[in-house]
């Protein structure tokens, strides 16, 4: 199943820096490592939920 949290890419644009990659502007961002987006911590980055971790998390 394609993960919803992530659309199915895997990637979330990181918060801290909205996606830009950039942290006040001109550092990089250290959460993101300054790429702007991290793997997504519901699919570990795959971009696919199997359908029993998707039934346990409802649980």
């Amino acid at each position: 199943m394609r993960c919803k949290s992530c659309s199915g890419e895997g990637l979330l644009r990181c918060p801290d820096c909205s996606g830009e990659g950039f942290d006040y502007g001109i550092h990089k961002c250290e959460t993101c490592s300054g790429e702007g987006e991290f793997a997504c911590s519901t699919c570990e980055g795959t971009g696919k939920v199997g359908i029993m971790d998707k039934l346990k998390s409802k649980a």
